[in-house]
């Protein structure tokens, strides 16, 4: 009877016991991964754009006693729940190369790499890493292959509508010939006119007005020619207002058929008015066009503004030629042509927008860049080289421009560091290696246990 007794309680002490081993097996366990998950913090430090990892544990599923004060639970340890990757925001570092882009805010980059076989999120990936370079192809890539995705822009800056890969054309720019021009003058109402033995002149264009302007032109070849616009009050009477002829003149020996005893080509002129209040009330413009000698395009057509008038265009005298008691001078000039120009420098403002400034002075938009933002950012997968990529938990990528939508702003030459915290890191080292610690002197001290209950039959 007592040797029954001592198998029956033989058997009831050491199943608890052995257990208590296998927790502390597992207790080890999740510190090692733990301790895996600093490490790899610590490892990327300095790695651009990295987000730190956070292991989380939980314990496993009680084993259920019955004992006389009612059931009673105890913990079989601990596993890993999960390695949870922390978004929050890097620091920011300045740095000499134009195309090292930190995103401030939310949002990824969205890269592309067309030689890759993974077919996660439609072969797209996202990735906070900014160091970029454009490859001999000339599209932005994040220099292992993949390319960066955003919108092309056509000739006129518009951006396109469908993601595609950014790409920078180093191509010349074609010069573009004039064929507008915005002048806007104030013309000094105080003038006397010129008395009517004095007729306008075109080769003796001074003498014979009151104002002048010179402007550059540009014809199809990108040559710039001087235009210069004489005008002539001809009329004035304050309830009627002022009117003022004008003329355009070029110098005659560019002008392919043009008499090369005077020194002056007319191309154009017309005439402009003011109501009593020296605001433009209309304008009116003759034939304005000129054959280069140079081999360019003929009949080369130019279209003179001088602003919103009231008349016919709705104006209130902003934005627009004037004529009051005041020296006359051009408060603005414009026009639209252009000699051939190279790409000399890149410009990516916080938009995402990229211009390109050429040697001729023309700034072009060329690109943007966009980013993707996710309702659940928790739920990205890593992909490697500080990559992610969608999953269901994370929700289909919301592609659009920086600035627009919740989404960060870009700036250039400026790098996002990790957000790993080295002094943090190495206390949790500290915390996880007593833990490791402690956990195996549950182990040899269940150990010692088993070896006493062992004794117990000697």
């Amino acid at each position: 009877m007592y040797k029954d007794d001592v198998n029956v309680f033989e058997c009831e002490v050491t199943m608890p016991i052995s257990q208590a081993l296998y927790s502390g097996v597992t207790g080890l366990s999740v510190n090692s991964d733990g301790m895996s998950v600093i490490a790899n913090n610590i490892a990327n430090a300095n790695a651009k754009g990295f987000k730190r990892d956070r292991a989380e544990f939980e314990d496993l599923l009680s084993m259920d006693l019955s004992s006389g004060a009612g059931p009673t639970q105890i913990g079989r340890g601990s596993r890993l729940r999960n390695v949870r990757t922390i978004h929050t925001q890097g620091g920011l570092k300045v740095t000499d190369n134009v195309t090292d882009l930190a995103i401030q805010g939310s949002g990824f980059f969205v890269v592309s790499n067309p030689e890759t076989e993974v077919q996660e999120s439609a072969g797209k990936f996202f990735t906070r890493v900014g160091s970029l370079s454009f490859d001999k192809d000339g599209y932005l890539s994040d220099g292992i292959g993949g390319r960066i995705q955003g919108y092309s822009a056509d000739i006129e800056g518009e951006l396109a509508s469908q993601l595609t890969d950014v790409r920078i054309q180093t191509n010349n720019i074609a010069p573009r010939a004039t064929s507008n021009l915005s002048l806007n003058v104030q013309l000094d109402s105080r003038s006397e006119m010129i008395p009517n033995n004095q007729p306008w002149d075109a080769q003796n264009p001074v003498k014979t007005s009151n104002f002048n302007n010179t402007v550059s032109v540009f014809d199809s070849q990108g040559t710039a020619h001087q235009l210069t616009t004489y005008f002539r009050k001809v009329s004035s009477d304050e309830e009627e207002g002022s009117t003022w002829k004008w003329f355009a003149l070029v110098d005659g020996t560019e002008v392919s058929g043009h008499d090369l005893d005077k020194k002056y080509a007319q191309i154009g002129s017309g005439e402009v008015k003011f109501d009593k209040y020296g605001f433009l009330l209309s304008e009116e413009q003759d034939d304005f066009e000129v054959t280069w000698n140079n081999g360019s395009f003929p009949e080369q057509k130019i279209n003179l503004d001088f602003g919103v008038n009231l008349a016919e265009e709705g104006g209130n005298g902003v934005n627009s030629s004037t004529s009051i008691a005041a020296d006359s001078i051009t408060v603005f000039h414009q026009q639209n042509g252009y000699e051939a120009g190279n790409l000399q420098s890149l410009r990516i403002d916080q938009s995402g927008e990229v211009f390109g400034m050429y040697t001729n002075g023309l700034v072009r938009k060329l690109a943007a860049i966009a980013l993707a933002t996710f309702e659940n950012v928790d739920g990205l997968e890593k992909a490697g080289k500080n990559m992610f990529y969608s999953t269901v938990e994370s929700g289909p990528a919301k592609i659009g421009m920086p600035q627009t939508l919740g989404r960060g702003s870009l700036y250039a030459s400026t790098l996002e560091e990790s957000n790993v915290d080295l002094a943090n890191e190495f206390v949790n080292m500290i915390m996880t290696q007593r833990l490791f610690q402690a956990n195996s002197r549950s182990i040899t001290t269940t150990d010692t246990m088993i070896e006493e209950v062992v004794n117990l039959k000697r």
